[in-house]
């Protein structure tokens, strides 16, 4: 889909004090994306991903900025 979206954190210095990040996942061999909600800052998103990658090998995990669109 097609629109305009604005950043919640700076997207070329990642801070782990930087609000405004969620984890994103994806299973490794099928089509099935998503992302889990709530906001947080960069590190929380960092960790939680690194202990959920751990705990479901079958998916990938990483933290993922928050877009807000704008109409």
């Amino acid at each position: 889909m097609a629109g305009v979206y604005s950043n919640r954190a700076d997207s070329l210095v990642k801070k782990d004090e930087d609000k405004g990040y969620q984890i994103g996942w994806k299973l490794k061999y099928g089509f099935q994306r998503s992302h889990l909600d709530g906001e947080m800052t960069y590190g929380e998103a960092r960790k939680k991903a690194a202990e959920l990658q751990a705990k479901e090998p079958e998916k990938v995990f990483w933290a993922e900025m928050i877009m807000d669109p704008k109409f």
